[in-house]
């Protein structure tokens, strides 16, 4: 007699900014090992430049990851940023986020269903959407139905939501944030995933916003996770993607270990995720997730 599978919901293995745990964040080299480490997705943060290039990169500056300086919006990608490397070992140069997108339409992505979360951070201009709009139609119109299916539009502020549904209609979109109130308040219908940090998500209140954006047809990611007992207990949460630096070891502990058990050893199995269970740790997650939504207010405003 063969034992009933299991009815699971894997999450998705997010690579934040590509494999990073390993590799120079937000590069080529540290993307391609994500997927040749079978990342469900990617995630990258873009910028603009000053000649109108848009890079990956997650600071406003260029100061922390690589050996130039300056703000990003200040400096140009033609004789200056392109000539740059990263700090981190080993040195590589700044992509540009068309790399990534032809990194994207690569026939082995595709074929793996892969997808990228562009995180479009809160301090770019809004005028960034129009920039990677007019990139993606000017150097891949033949490509857009595939690219609409693979790039998710990431924004973190409401006032960049109606650009981003005019601009890009047929694309998904995620809200990253930090306070689960702005979520429900302005992206609850608007958006088809919800990344909010693992303290958000951590106690009672977060794990009720799971189960009433899973009934509005919503997913649910949370970041950054790369503690092991924190993958464990991603998946009592019941979210769908879980972001973190570690690939290897995510593929490991929010997929393999899932593939093959019966419905009884699964539920015996999210039973034991006792990582919550200690009061000093809820105490830890409650004032940092009161941090959040306090800095949500003081430096996003909602």
């Amino acid at each position: 007699m063969t034992k009933d599978k299991a009815v699971v919901t894997i999450p998705d293995v997010v690579a934040h900014r590509g494999y990073s745990g390993q590799y120079p964040e937000n590069t080529m080299i540290s993307y391609e090992k994500a997927i040749e480490n079978n990342a469900s997705a990617l995630e990258g943060d873009i910028r603009m430049t000053k000649d109108g290039e848009i890079i990956m990169m997650h600071d406003m500056t260029l100061n922390r990851t690589t050996t130039g300086t300056g703000n990003i919006g200040q400096v140009n990608w033609h004789g200056y940023i392109d000539g740059l490397v990263t700090k981190t070992d080993p040195p590589q140069p700044i992509p540009r986020f068309k790399d990534v997108v032809q990194l994207m339409l690569r026939r082995d992505v595709i074929d793996k269903n892969m997808y990228m979360i562009v995180d479009i951070k809160f301090d770019n201009p809004i005028a960034i959407l129009n920039a990677v709009h007019d990139l993606l139609k000017a150097e891949f119109a033949d490509h857009m139905k595939t690219l609409a299916r693979q790039l998710v539009i990431g924004i973190w502020h409401v006032d960049f939501l109606k650009t981003t549904q005019d601009l890009f209609p047929d694309f998904k979109i995620c809200f990253i944030g930090l306070s689960l109130d702005a979520a429900r308040k302005y992206f609850f219908d608007a958006a088809d995933l919800l990344s909010m940090p693992f303290a958000a998500l951590a106690d009672k209140e977060g794990h009720e916003f799971i189960q009433e954006a899973h009934a509005r047809g919503k997913r649910v990611a949370t970041w950054t996770v790369n503690d092991v007992e924190q993958m464990h207990e991603c998946l009592a949460m019941g979210v769908d993607a879980v972001v973190g630096d570690h690939v290897q070891v995510m593929v490991k502990h929010l997929r393999e270990t899932l593939e093959g058990l019966s419905v009884d050893e699964y539920a015996d199995y999210i039973t034991k995720s006792t990582y919550l269970s200690h009061r000093r740790t809820r105490v830890y997650f409650y004032l940092l997730k009161k941090a959040m939504h306090y800095a949500s207010r003081g430096y996003i405003g909602m």
